[in-house]
């Protein structure tokens, strides 16, 4: 909120309190990671370091996401989940690590998209975690959604007709001990949050607007390309504190072997990979492609064909005017 105060008035007094909020962060001992709030901070510390010569890490505050606090006491038992359940992958998602094995929510998995696809931007050694865990993370996302799991594996399936496969289940969770005698011995489950109150809740609260309210952080970023598995991510969508004169884009290859993307513009483009520091492709007009090596990530400004390219310390600079690349 500093940062963004900072950018909205100018007051350095805001700038100053962000640097002191994120130091503060950053001595801490261990993670106090728990839905949308680190992945922010991790936002907040790449934009400074790439703009205000900082130097926090960034590294310490996405382990603190990825791996949570390792702890199954209070609430911090909070991280992103690998691994199979049943038959299905869950890589990528958030939630809690510990509570039934395992409890994944759809709010917390989609909103760290809003923060990490914008930051590479700013920190482009992280392309390809962040490339990998977000197609992992797309692709999971889908197990929330009544019509998108099979009827064993959710708690309310004679229902799910009224979601129009439009709202999700709020969670899915490893192991039912909810006793719904079905459901035993089943993995994973969707379900909503609260079914030791089923009592006092109707069975449609296990569906959930809110939680599938911010689906449009996903429609705003992800687009498919011509190969399937290889997602076209918008790092210009969610980015707020930054003026956005070109289309930037995060691509992750997770074939290991190289594969051709094709790009669409309707005006001429120089296509720019900040991540290797080089072209990709030149004068490319309505469809052309560039090639995107195996197990590997690229971060794709569209320039206007012409555009100038300037170095100033470690920043590449279009036309004298817009920093493209810090690092």
């Amino acid at each position: 909120m500093l940062l963004s105060a900072y950018k909205k008035f100018g007051d350095p007094r805001y700038l100053k309190h962000a640097k002191s909020a994120t130091e503060a962060l950053l001595a801490q001992t261990e993670s106090r990671f728990y839905e949308i709030l680190l992945p922010l901070g991790v936002y907040a510390a790449a934009y400074l370091n790439a703009t205000e010569q900082t130097d926090y890490d960034v590294l310490k505050l996405l382990n603190w996401t990825f791996d949570g606090y390792q702890n199954p006491d209070g609430r911090y038992g909070w991280g992103i989940i690998t691994g199979q359940w049943g038959e299905y992958e869950v890589n990528g998602l958030q939630g809690s690590l510990y509570d039934g094995g395992g409890f994944a929510f759809l709010m917390n998995s989609i909103k760290p998209a809003w923060p990490f696809i914008s930051m590479v931007k700013y920190e482009p050694q992280f392309a390809k975690t962040i490339g990998k865990w977000m197609l992992n993370n797309a692709s999971a996302c889908r197990l929330f959604f009544p019509m998108n799991i099979d009827d064993a594996h959710q708690w309310a399936p004679e229902l799910k007709n009224i979601t129009n496969n439009n709202i999700s289940y709020e969670g899915l969770r490893r192991e039912d001990d909810y006793n719904k005698k079905s459901l035993e011995g089943v993995t994973p489950v969707a379900l909503g949050d609260g079914p030791k109150w089923i009592a006092d809740n109707p069975v449609e609260s296990m569906f959930s607007v809110y939680s599938s309210s911010p689906m449009g952080i996903f429609g705003a970023i992800i687009n498919e390309t011509n190969v399937e598995g290889i997602l076209q991510l918008d790092c210009n969508a969610t980015d707020f504190y930054s003026e956005r004169p070109y289309p930037v884009y995060l691509y992750y290859n997770p074939y290991d072997e190289s594969k051709t993307v094709e790009y669409t513009t309707t005006q001429a483009v120089d296509l720019f990979d900040i991540v290797s520091k080089q072209y990709v492709a030149r004068n490319l007009t309505g469809t052309g492609s560039f090639d995107l090596p195996a197990s590997d990530a690229r971060i794709v400004v569209a320039l206007p064909t012409g555009t100038r390219l300037t170095t100033k310390g470690q920043q590449i600079i279009a036309d004298n005017t817009y920093t493209i690349a810090y690092k």
